[in-house]
């Protein structure tokens, strides 16, 4: 209760007026005004054995400027959300060193979204091998960890793609067009990702291990049409 009070009241607390005149224009100006996906950013996320992964807000497509203000302080409040706090109670992390800090991101109306991880997360020692977890329609539900998705695993030595599962969903996420996403059903066969985009998406993590001094990453990422 006490936890959601104290959400409740960031949440709701009046925007400072010169804070949303400079988000307005820096979206206007460097984002161009689209859709934007509004996301948390703590530094109790992605750190060597506690990922936080699903734990905070996300806001997706927003499409006004009083819903963006609204979403920054949404994703600002969720660090008090109720499975966040007990995640980081349960691995031992203080509570009274967290921040929030949030992005805000051009939306991408992605045909295909997942993770990837640069090696295999059951085997550190097969660094030859890369993880992809993908779902259909925008990525929220891929980290949220709510249905199956398809599972696939990729090694650069050999070319071979196991599949270690095909994804549960029969609907996906997509964009609204005023705002917020809509549910769709999924028609056809549930396979996500063609091999050829498989081995693509390991050369694009491969890349980035690279470009980020050989360490390997857990990376989120997004295909539209043919642009990855």
């Amino acid at each position: 209760d006490a936890l959601a009070s104290l959400r409740t009241q960031i949440e709701n607390a009046p925007a400072d007026s010169a804070f949303v005149r400079t988000l307005e224009r820096q979206w206007r100006d460097q984002l161009k005004g689209a859709p934007v996906f509004v996301r948390s950013s703590s530094n109790s996320e992605d750190l060597p054995g506690f990922s936080g992964a699903g734990l905070y807000t996300t806001v997706p497509n927003v499409s006004r400027m009083e819903a963006v203000a609204k979403a920054v302080q949404t994703v600002w409040a969720s660090v008090y959300n109720f499975e966040a706090y007990e995640a980081r109670t349960a691995a031992g992390l203080p509570q009274d060193a967290v921040a929030m800090a949030v992005l805000v991101q051009v939306a991408a109306p992605s045909d295909s979204s997942g993770v990837m991880i640069t090696r295999d997360p059951f085997d550190a020692a097969r660094r030859h091998v890369t993880y992809i977890s993908a779902k259909r329609g925008l990525g929220i539900r891929v980290v949220e960890g709510k249905r199956q998705a398809e599972q696939v695993m990729y090694s650069s030595w050999s070319k071979a793609v196991q599949v270690l599962s095909r994804s549960a969903e029969d609907t996906q996420l997509v964009a609204r067009a005023g705002g917020g996403v809509r549910e769709v059903p999924i028609t056809g066969s549930r396979q996500v990702l063609t091999d050829a985009l498989i081995a693509r998406l390991a050369r694009i993590g491969t890349r980035t291990r690279q470009a980020l001094g050989g360490a390997d990453q857990d990376i989120e990422w997004a295909v539209v049409g043919d642009e990855v």
